[in-house]
């Protein structure tokens, strides 16, 4: 796991936003401002949130939220995905597209495909079933760590391969 997820603690709440592409270094450096600055100001019920943002495989901005400290709301989280959103439109990357499947190569390098194409290539046997593939469905810390990077034949995916 990259540094950056490090200090995520087993019981912080989760939220895995996968981009359509691979972000540049200009686009990583404005997420890391943007996302302190959101963070700095989030809050819950008039409560500020101890969160963090990460960017890991310079494809996933990671939002994580001390739940210890404080449970964020659904008001919270509805101004979370407006900040993610938002963010989106003024770099036109699309976080919220649930069609795109990231995975790992066989060298080991995060890809990202459209999931007809990555259904396909399983059909044809060129990614098999023990491919890793992220499970952006994750939870919490303890699954981030745990479960977030499966094997295909262990996650969703896994209907690509009967």
């Amino acid at each position: 796991m990259e540094i950056a997820l490090q200090h995520i603690q087993d019981t912080d709440r989760i939220w895995v936003y996968q981009a359509n592409r691979f972000l540049t270094e200009a686009e990583i450096e404005l997420i890391q401002t943007a996302g302190k600055t959101f963070v700095a100001s989030w809050a819950t019920h008039g409560k500020p949130l101890r969160a963090e943002v990460a960017i890991v495989y310079n494809v996933f901005v990671i939002v994580s939220v001390d739940e210890e400290q404080a449970k964020a709301s659904g008001c919270s989280i509805d101004k979370s995905v407006n900040w993610i959103s938002a963010l989106g439109r003024e770099l036109h990357i699309d976080f919220l597209d649930r069609m795109q499947i990231a995975y790992k190569d066989e060298q080991n390098i995060a890809r990202i495909l459209p999931m007809n194409e990555f259904e396909q290539l399983a059909a044809d046997g060129q990614i098999e079933s023990s491919a890793l593939v992220f499970n952006n469905l994750v939870f919490n810390g303890k699954e981030l760590n745990n479960a977030w990077i499966i094997p295909a034949s262990d996650s969703w995916h896994s209907r690509f391969f009967q």
